[in-house]
């Protein structure tokens, strides 16, 4: 008998740390958050209003060159001398730099022997076809390496041209990106140009902005430097967006000598307004920018809808396509929202 206490109050101490495992399992259960899909979720919404919107808004854009790049070496070569400094007007057709030609130029002088000879063997053979001492073939041939060599002439001339850089358009010398002594290939840039004589204002507008710019059409340019807006016009509207949707426009500026280049300008669209565009909190929109979307409350329950923004701005979003006056959208709770789900109002 003593041989089996041990087990028993072993089987004991088991059955009562599974009992009392069972009742914290019932208790944590009890005590546990249990979301329920189908009970209603608490939400605030808003009223979707028509407001009037002027072509009058405002966009952001930058004072830039009309005229202006990099100056680029057209032939390999190692830079020989520098003729221009930073901040140096220059007239189109300046030289800005000049490349090492000696070996273009012994490559010429060959190609200039070897004209000269074939043009003396031409109007030799020329005499004795006549003669019909030779063969005219003999003399075609010599016709043909005649016109291939002065090809070759004309092309070392023009590589040797090519190792003077001029400048392409008159401008200021903004940069130098090349120093007495730098080996350079084709293509490589030697110097940075700008005519700041031609302003313009460049701007990058959204997919559903860019329906308000027309070309030829006037426009407002303010900065914080000028007491008075500048009447400009618009040049160029894109018609092909990059990566990220964004439209180039262009601005004219014209007389704006006061302006420079890179300063930050203020673009306002006089004329027409649009009557009756939807308007919602900018907090009700879901989903990304690129393809916004709302949550509508009808019948309940919550139903997901994509819309087409035109502009926003002081917490309120414009609304091209999608909504209409009356709807109701969500702007809080949107944590436990799918689409279809019930909700309550707050």
């Amino acid at each position: 008998m003593k041989r089996w206490i041990p087990w028993i109050v072993i089987a004991a101490l088991l059955v009562v740390t599974v009992v009392k495992l069972a009742q914290n399992k019932r208790t944590v259960e009890e005590r546990m958050y249990r979301h329920d899909k189908s009970a209603p979720v608490h939400v605030g919404v808003d009223t979707v209003r028509l407001q009037t919107m002027a072509s009058g808004q405002r966009f952001g854009g930058t004072v830039v060159a009309r005229n202006e790049g990099r100056v680029m070496a057209e032939v390999p070569g190692r830079v020989v001398s520098v003729d221009v400094s930073e901040g140096q007007w220059v007239e189109r057709g300046a030289v800005i730099a000049r490349l090492d030609g000696e070996l273009l130029r012994l490559q010429q002088e060959a190609a200039r022997i070897t004209v000269q000879g074939l043009e003396k063997d031409e109007a030799r053979y020329r005499i004795l076809a006549q003669a019909d001492a030779v063969q005219g073939v003999q003399l075609e041939k010599t016709e043909q390496a005649l016109e291939a060599a002065r090809v070759q002439l004309a092309n070392m001339n023009e590589q040797l041209r090519r190792t003077t850089i001029s400048a392409p358009f008159s401008g200021q010398v903004m940069q130098l990106l090349v120093e007495v002594g730098s080996v350079v290939g084709p293509s490589a840039p030697v110097a940075q140009l700008s005519d700041h004589r031609e302003l313009e204002v460049l701007l990058q507008v959204s997919e559903q902005e860019v329906d308000l710019f027309r070309e030829g059409a006037p426009a407002r340019v303010s900065m914080a430097r000028m007491s008075q807006p500048i009447q400009g016009t618009i040049t160029h509207v894109g018609r092909r967006g990059d990566t990220a949707n964004r439209f180039t426009v262009r601005i004219d500026l014209p007389g704006a000598t006061e302006l420079r280049a890179g300063l930050p300008a203020s673009v306002q669209l006089p004329g027409a307004q649009q009557e009756g565009l939807p308007t919602i909190p900018t907090r009700a929109l879901v989903g990304s920018t690129v393809t916004p979307e709302v949550y509508l409350v009808r019948n309940g329950k919550a139903h997901r809808k994509a819309i087409t923004t035109v502009s926003s701005g002081d917490g309120m979003v414009t609304v091209s396509t999608g909504l209409k006056a009356g709807d109701v959208v969500i702007t809080s709770g949107f944590i436990s929202i799918t689409d279809g789900s019930a909700v309550t109002i707050q």
